[in-house]
This record gives C-alpha cells, sequence and structure tokens, in this order.
C-alpha cells in the first residue's frame, strides 16, 4: 500500500513527561528532588520526589498541536513538605513556554480546575503516600 501525497503522515508529539522532567530537574529550585514518570518500588515516602504522568490529551484542529494533559504528584516526608514541592513545580511552570525545546515549543500551561485541580489524596494503606496533585494542560506546538 502506498500513501497519498494528499493524506498527511500523522505527527510523533514529543515525551511531555521527559522534556517537563528535565526542564523542572534542570532548576536549582528543586535541586535533589527526583522526578520521575513512575513512583519507584523503593519509594518509602520518607523523601521528596515528582511524578509526572501524561494522563491524557487529544490532537487539536492543527495536525501540529498536541493538547497534552499532565498530572503532576508530588510527595514528601510531611504533608507539608508535599505541599512546598507542589507550589514550587507550580511557580516554575510559569517558565515552561520561555524553555527551548527540541522540535517543539509549549505555548500555554492551564490548571485544571475543579476535582482535577490542585488537592491533596491520602493512600489509604499507605498513609505515607499523601501527595498533593494537580493536572496540568500544556499546548504543545511542533516546529
Amino acid at each position: 500500500m502506498t500513501e497519498s501525497p494528499q493524506v498527511p503522515v500523522a505527527a510523533v508529539f514529543p515525551d511531555v513527561e521527559a522534556a517537563v522532567g528535565e526542564y523542572l530537574e534542570s532548576r536549582s529550585e528543586l535541586a535533589g528532588v527526583p522526578v520521575e514518570p513512575v513512583r519507584p518500588s523503593a519509594f518509602d515516602g520518607t523523601t521528596e520526589l515528582v511524578v509526572l504522568i501524561r494522563d491524557g490529551g487529544s490532537y487539536r484542529e492543527d495536525e501540529l498541536l498536541d493538547d497534552a494533559q499532565l498530572r503532576i504528584e508530588t510527595y514528601g516526608p510531611t504533608v507539608t513538605d508535599a505541599h512546598r514541592v507542589m507550589r514550587t513545580v507550580r511557580a516554575l511552570l510559569a517558565g515552561l513556554h520561555r524553555t527551548a525545546f527540541p522540535g517543539f515549543v509549549v505555548t500555554d500551561v492551564t490548571e485544571e480546575t475543579g476535582l482535577r485541580g490542585l488537592r491533596r489524596l491520602t493512600d489509604r494503606n499507605r498513609p505515607e503516600f499523601t501527595r498533593y496533585c494537580l493536572n496540568v494542560r500544556l499546548l504543545i506546538r511542533l516546529q
């Protein structure tokens, strides 16, 4: 089967978890805080941690535009520590649109509101995994 030149080839969008993770890890405000796509199996809740999960998204009308939904979870030895890490991450997200990424730009960062907005979650079986969670939408334009 040959492709018709009139049918556009689907764009491969960047790994938003990795890009945002590298951006956050490069910031001195989060020095020493690991940023991961999943909670490490050895994690015991006694240290700070940021977990980034691409939680969905969609193509927009323009085939070079990705409306990525990213869930951010922050952990800490105390609820106060987890909240401080989340506040720091939220402040740093504002700089994403000023950061050069290879092959794409973040044109907008929007926090979700309501039930998907900032919230504290407690794991009933493992209270040491109490964390703050925030969903954001990143508008990604390929270059």
